[in-house]
């Protein structure tokens, strides 16, 4: 007796198939009744699941591949440069110590008259006998150009500080060797220590009668450690000087007779500058200054690219 069965497939109207060839009882109890489908009538995967799956075939591909070894960094080091900045509490007698360093570094000559607190060239500033505007100049210690920039000491001026803390890699922090660290001198170490800049504390006036470097040099580590200085910061180089007299040293007994110790801890302990060397032209401008000859300048610091006298460059 022949057997007839209906199939529905989805999509596709009921049809009336013939069945396969009877099979015997035998057959039937083992394996179960297996039907041919036409491959016209099969489902497929729809275009849009394949290719999603095919995509997410390849990001696994990617992901599981190794990543691709950094290429060498572009970075040069400027070993015969150090740029630095002076900062300190007003009156604590850092301009008078610039004065001292360009003399020694024979930045003038031997019968130029040059008045004192050089830096200080505003007419308030001479006046008032602080320093307002931020001033750059630089020596030449042993090969080493150093970049020096004054600061404001006033807390008034605290933007100046701020602005001139991007252009160095490390600071020198002039503390009276009597009042020891003040209100100004929390302010700026704070922005230096959050730069991450190298410090060097220089006890200053070491020759006053009523010094007490002892004491200075622990109230200082004690400022350090309230404002976070990580213990690489925390191990200061510190010197003795006297600004006026040009004279320090890395003992308060015993000082040299010019500022060699000084310039030496510069060299030793601030790092020196890194630029993108192949990288497009990157300037940072902090101040411009304007002369009667050259018109205006722009003064700041090269972070990347090289500069050449007579380059057009767009700010």
């Amino acid at each position: 007796m022949q057997m007839q069965q209906t199939l529905t497939l989805r999509g596709v109207p009921s049809a009336r198939r013939a069945a396969p060839p009877p099979a015997s009882s035998a057959h039937l109890g083992s394996s179960p009744c297996l039907l041919r489908v036409p491959r016209s009538l099969r489902r497929r995967r729809p275009r849009s699941l394949r290719a999603s799956a095919s995509l997410e075939q390849e990001v696994k591909e990617v992901a599981a591949s190794p990543a691709p070894s950094a290429g060498k960094s572009t970075q040069a080091t400027r070993r015969d440069v150090r740029n630095i900045a002076i900062v300190a509490h007003v009156d604590h007698g850092k301009t008078t110590l610039v004065d001292s360093m360009l003399r020694q570094a024979k930045v003038f000559r031997d019968n130029q008259v040059v008045q004192e607190r050089i830096m200080d060239s505003n007419d308030l500033e001479r006046e008032r006998g602080i320093t307002i505007l931020s001033k750059n100049t630089s020596i030449t210690y042993k090969g080493t150009k150093i970049n020096i920039i004054d600061t404001p000491g006033h807390s008034d001026f605290g933007g100046e500080v701020e602005r001139v803390l991007n252009m160095v890699e490390g600071v020198l922090l002039v503390v009276d060797s009597v009042e020891g660290p003040m209100p100004q001198t929390r302010f700026v170490l704070k922005k230096a220590l959050e730069f991450g800049h190298a410090v060097v504390v220089v006890v200053n006036k070491i020759d006053r009668p009523a010094a007490r470097p002892e004491f200075v040099v622990n109230s200082t580590f004690e400022l350090f450690i309230e404002l976070n200085a990580t213990d690489e910061q925390c191990d200061f180089q510190t010197v003795y000087a006297s600004g006026i007299k040009g004279k320090a040293g890395l003992d308060p007994e015993n000082l040299a007779d010019d500022l060699g110790p000084l310039f030496e801890a510069i060299l030793r302990c601030i790092p020196e500058p890194r630029i993108e060397k192949d990288g497009a032209l990157q300037m940072l401008v902090s101040n411009t200054e304007y002369d009667e000859h050259k018109g205006r300048i722009a003064i700041g610091r090269l972070h990347a690219g090289e500069l050449q006298r007579g380059l057009e460059v767009k700010v």
